[in-house]
Formats: C-alpha cells, sequence, structure tokens
C-alpha cells in the first residue's frame, strides 16, 4: 500500500454510468464538483432514486482527502433543516469501491443558474433567499459545523420552490483544529465569495459563513460578484476589504439590503453580524415591510411563475418606498431618502407616487443645501483688499459697506448677491434664491430680512464648494453704465454663455456681466455635449443678481477611511458610507486623524482615504 492510500491495502477502481456501488446503481452523470464526481442512481432495496456523489480517483488514494469527505456526510447527516440537503447515506471505506456519499436528489437547478437566466433579483426576494440560507447556516453553527463554501452554486431550488443549501463538501467541524490551507497549500473553498481570513488562509469560522452568505446576496441582489478578476486578483481585493457597495451597483437594492450586505462582508469578523440566526431575523423584518409574508411560501409562489409573482408584488414594494421615503424626509434623513427615491424610480420610473416622491427628495436636497449655505454665508459676499463688510439684513436695519458697493440701504438677502468693490474684488456667494429660502426656513413667517447685523471678513467661505469655488477670482467691468445691474453667472463646470440667445464666451465655473435692467435670458451649454440650463432674470440697475445651474453627476463616494467618521463641511459620515457628492473642493477632518481641503474628481465613483496628512478620494 503506498502512502496516503486508502485502508485495505487495494486500488481503488474507477467507476462509470451503469456501475453498481453497494445497492446502488449509476444511472447517468449529473454533474461534477471540486472533489467528486455526481451521479443520478437508484437505490435497489428501497427503489427510489437517489444522487450519489463519488470522490475523484486520485484524490481517494488520499487518506486526509477521504476523511474529509466521509465528514461531509457524518457532519450533513446530522443536520435536520428543510433548507438543508439530506444525506442517506456512506460507502467505499473499504474494499475496492471509491467512497461515496448518497444524498437527496433534486430536480431543479442551482441558485445560480436563476442568476445567470434571469439576473438580478428583487431585494425582498433576494432578503427571502438570505433568510432561508440564515436559518439553515445558524442550526448547522450551533452544531458546531462551518460549510466554508456558501455561493449561489450549492444553492439548489428543488420543485416547488423549496430552497437548499448542499454541498458541505469543504465542511469542517468547528472543534478540530484545521486550517483552511491543505497539505498541497491549496485553499478550500471559492474565491469569489471567501472571507479575507480565509483568502489569507487562516482558520474559518461561522463568521466567515456570513461573510460569503453576503457575497451570494450581492450577487443576488445585483446580478454581480462584488469581485471579478483571477483568483489571485479576486484574494488580493478581498484581503483589502475595498468592494462597491451593492446600492452603488444598482440602485435597485436599495438601502436596507445594501446595508445588511455590507455588514455581513466586513473585513474584521468581529464586525459583522452576531449571528446567523440573527440576520435571518433581520432579513424576514426588512422583506416584511414591503408585505412579504414567511420566505419559504413566498419563494414558493415566485418559482412558481418568477414573472407574475413580481408584476403581483410590485404595488406593494412601490407603497412601502414612497412611505419609507416621505418618513426619512419628514426625519431629515435626506441621504436615505433619496436612496429610497432613486431604489423607487429605478422599479416603475414613471409611478406617479414615485414621481411625487423624487420631486420631493430633490427639493428637499435642495432647501438643505440652502439651509447650510444661509448658515455659513448669511448671503454673497465679495470683498477686495482684505477688508471687513459690516452688514445688516433687518428690516428697517442699517447697513455699512466698502467704498463703491452695489448695495442699497433697503437691501434684502434676495437682492444682497453681491458687493462689490472694483479693486480686484473676490467673489464667494450663493444663489439669491437659496439665500432668500434659507432665511425663511431659518425663521419661518418673517420676512427675509434677519434682524442682526454680522462682520465677515475677507477670507472665503467654505459654503458648498462642490458647487461654489472659494478660491475664485473675477474681473468688474468699472466702465459700466449707471443703469445697468450685476450678474454673476456660476456653473459647475465650463460652459458657453448667451444672453437672450447673444454668445458671451465660454466661463470656467464663473462669470460676471453687466446687463442692461429689465428681463433677460440666460444660457449656459457645452455645445454638441451637453444642452445645459436656462434661467430667467429680471435685472435691476444698481443691483446685483445671480443665476447658477450644474452639468456634472454626483460623485459615489465610498469612506474608507481608518478613522471612525469624517466630517465634510458640517456633515459627518462614518466609516463604510457611501455619499454622493459633486465634484470640487470640499473641507474634510478625519476625526483625530488627517484633514484641510479634499478635491472631488469628475468621475462617477472614488473611494476616500488618508493620504499622508491629507485626504485623497481615488477613482
Amino acid at each position: 500500500q503506498s502512502p496516503g492510500s486508502g485502508g485495505g491495502g487495494e486500488k481503488r477502481r474507477s467507476v462509470h454510468t451503469g456501475d453498481v456501488l453497494g445497492r446502488y446503481e449509476l444511472v447517468e452523470e449529473i454533474g461534477e464538483g471540486g472533489m467528486a464526481t455526481v451521479y443520478r442512481a437508484r437505490d435497489r432495496e428501497l427503489r427510489r432514486e437517489v444522487a450519489i456523489k463519488v470522490l475523484f480517483p486520485h484524490l481517494a488514494r488520499r487518506t486526509d482527502v477521504v476523511r474529509r469527505f466521509h465528514r461531509e456526510a457524518r457532519a450533513a447527516a446530522g443536520l435536520e433543516h428543510a433548507n438543508i440537503l439530506r444525506v442517506y447515506d456512506v460507502g467505499g471505506a473499504e474494499g475496492t469501491d471509491p467512497p461515496y456519499i448518497v444524498m437527496e436528489l433534486i430536480r431543479g437547478h442551482s441558485l445560480l443558474g436563476e442568476v445567470e437566466r434571469r439576473g438580478a433579483m428583487l431585494a425582498e426576494l433576494a432578503a427571502c433567499v438570505g433568510a432561508l440560507l440564515a436559518d439553515a447556516l445558524a442550526v448547522a453553527h450551533e452544531a458546531g459545523i462551518i460549510h466554508r463554501d456558501v455561493k449561489p452554486a450549492n444553492v439548489m431550488i428543488a420543485p416547488g420552490g423549496r430552497v437548499l443549501l448542499t454541498d458541505f463538501g469543504v465542511a469542517r467541524l468547528e472543534t478540530e483544529d484545521t486550517s483552511l490551507v491543505t497539505k498541497t497549500g491549496s485553499v478550500l473553498g471559492t474565491p469569489a465569495y471567501m472571507s479575507p481570513e480565509q483568502a489569507s488562509g487562516d482558520t474559518a469560522t461561522a463568521k466567515s459563513d456570513l461573510y460569503s452568505l453576503g457575497a451570494t446576496l450581492y450577487q443576488l441582489s445585483t446580478g454581480l460578484l462584488p469581485y471579478s478578476g483571477s483568483p489571485a486578483k479576486v484574494m488580493s481585493a478581498i484581503a483589502s476589504g475595498h468592494f462597491v457597495a451593492p446600492v452603488r451597483r444598482s440602485a435597485a437594492v436599495g438601502p436596507d439590503l445594501s446595508r445588511v450586505i455590507e455588514r455581513l462582508m466586513e473585513s474584521e469578523p468581529s464586525a459583522r453580524p452576531a449571528s446567523a440566526r440573527a440576520i435571518a431575523t433581520e432579513l424576514r423584518e426588512l422583506a416584511a415591510t414591503a408585505g412579504f409574508g414567511e420566505p419559504s411560501d413566498e419563494l414558493a409562489a415566485y418559482f412558481e411563475d418568477p414573472d407574475a409573482f413580481v408584476q403581483t408584488k410590485r404595488p406593494a414594494v412601490l407603497t412601502a418606498l414612497v412611505a419609507a421615503g416621505k418618513r426619512a424626509l419628514a426625519e431629515s434623513k435626506l441621504p436615505r431618502a433619496m436612496a429610497l427615491a432613486d431604489r423607487a424610480s429605478s422599479i416603475a420610473p414613471d409611478d406617479p407616487a414615485v414621481k411625487t416622491l423624487v420631486e420631493a427628495v430633490t427639493a428637499g436636497g435642495r432647501a438643505s443645501q440652502r439651509r447650510k449655505v444661509a448658515l455659513a454665508a448669511a448671503a454673497v459676499i465679495v470683498l477686495g483688499g482684505g477688508g471687513t463688510l459690516a452688514m445688516t439684513l433687518a428690516a428697517g436695519g442699517s447697513h455699512e459697506a466698502p467704498r463703491d458697493a452695489a448695495l442699497a440701504a433697503d437691501a434684502t438677502v434676495a437682492d444682497a448677491i453681491a458687493i462689490v468693490e472694483p479693486d480686484a474684488p473676490r467673489v464667494t456667494y450663493v444663489d439669491a434664491a437659496l439665500a432668500a429660502d434659507a432665511a425663511e426656513r431659518v425663521d419661518a413667517g418673517r420676512p427675509r430680512r434677519v434682524d442682526a447685523a454680522v462682520a465677515i471678513d475677507a477670507p472665503p467661505i467654505d459654503a458648498a464648494p462642490s458647487l461654489f469655488a472659494p478660491d475664485a477670482s473675477v474681473a468688474i467691468d468699472a466702465a459700466a453704465t449707471v443703469g445697468d445691474g450685476t450678474l454673476i453667472v456660476q456653473n459647475d463646470t465650463w460652459c458657453e454663455v448667451s444672453v437672450d440667445g447673444l454668445p458671451q464666451g465660454r466661463m470656467t465655473k464663473r462669470k460676471v456681466l453687466r446687463l442692461p435692467e429689465g428681463h433677460h435670458t440666460i444660457s449656459c451649454a457645452q455645445p454638441g455635449i451637453n444642452p445645459g440650463w436656462t434661467r430667467e432674470v429680471d435685472v435691476v440697475a444698481a443691483k446685483t443678481f445671480a443665476v447658477s445651474g450644474t452639468m456634472l453627476q454626483t460623485v459615489a463616494v465610498t469612506v474608507a477611511i481608518r478613522g471612525t467618521e469624517v466630517q465634510i463641511n458640517e456633515t459627518h459620515y462614518p466609516r463604510g458610507s457611501v455619499i454622493q457628492l459633486r465634484p470640487g473642493r470640499y473641507r474634510a477632518v478625519v476625526k483625530d486623524g488627517a484633514g484641510g481641503w479634499l478635491d472631488i474628481p469628475n468621475v462617477g465613483r472614488c473611494t476616500l482615504h488618508e493620504a499622508g496628512a491629507g485626504l485623497v478620494c481615488d477613482p
């Protein structure tokens, strides 16, 4: 007998369709895994069809592999649960027969096949699948068994829509001191779904299965793997802990399921949910918010007629999303409201209730931005020579201003867009409508004027830097006539400016124009690239007005800092969150860490992290 051979000293025979193993006749080959070939077979004593997994001949000669293979049978056979594939028998330990395991025969398809055929699942359906798999894992974990290879290919959909976790082929008993790395140096498990500790060769735990469950839900909800590329590249990415949040891959995932998945896929096992039992409860509650009942019942109905099921469930899902979005707005949770509106719009963009929610969220976003800007800057300030402006915006109040300021004594917030000194002024300003709206919201029911004098020094104000660059400078036409008003045109990128259809040249982000009193139409466009925007404005002599617009799309910024949170302008964001920012410059500080100016590039998404004493956002 050669070293590592099976017991008994006899060579293991190869088997094929038509052969007999014990009381089982092999009828046809139906699949192949990493360790064995699977056959449909007939139990000649009980007269029923079964599935038999037969270990590969070259592996059957290795005692360590045979032990692990049979351990799979013992582990799985001891687990009784509706969502775990049943194991009936084990054989081939003696004589020339190769080792084999006899299992329940499922005439269905894998969950992987379902995703490949139909694409991403409705988030609530993915949550139902996840709840049942978590149930199965909870039973295994409570028995001291780790699956170690949870993935869609190891989940079967049986007739009637029953979801079954299969293939404990690389499972180990938790109490055994067995490493993931075999004696040959190969790593057990499937790279795309591996936890960081598995990828690095450490011992897997119940928390490792939770990570793999998260990766499985990632694929179910987005239709994509969390990582892609060669096994080496995938394992390197897993070890680094960086992946794109599911909701960034697809708005249809929604913020709630995305956050569950992100927690399951935390790099540190201690940061993952406490147990499979806990996550099963959480996923059930997530599905229940959209009117879904017991996951097994919902999945049975879905797999019977997927299209009809989704069509029937869509109204309830949309109703729940709209209600949740309104609650988020009422609670001033704008990022959540935006994510919910995005999901609703991805499901039914033309639904009237969805359109109303999107409009409310958009208005709420503008109002939130206005409030922040108003509280930071009060109004638009243009100062030169390092001077100080003392300005009262109170009804009946007075004001003081530098010489030649283009501001009347009865200025309101809407009028006080800019106070200009002709000597190389520097401009930091807010749109008139933003300032007026903010003043009204800060003190509802009162005039647009506020009743306190505010002293503002020359350094630029950090108000909405994504739209208003604090370091920009402009030139004012000192030769303008007395009957002219001043108009400041602002955009978040370059454009060609037109006034009443007449070209005024290209601007980078800001352009100052002198226009005659009266009604004007202002356009900002990138010819042949972006149609841009158009604004109407009524210019009054000797007063200054502003119009603004945006062309740049928001950037999805993943906060991957080492600290616990980062403050961007006046808002705090925890590590791991995904936020939407427009390209531009922001003031950012990590709690007890790096800080300074942060430049958000004009890209679809980037990852925010420390770089020396500062912060960068890398695409």
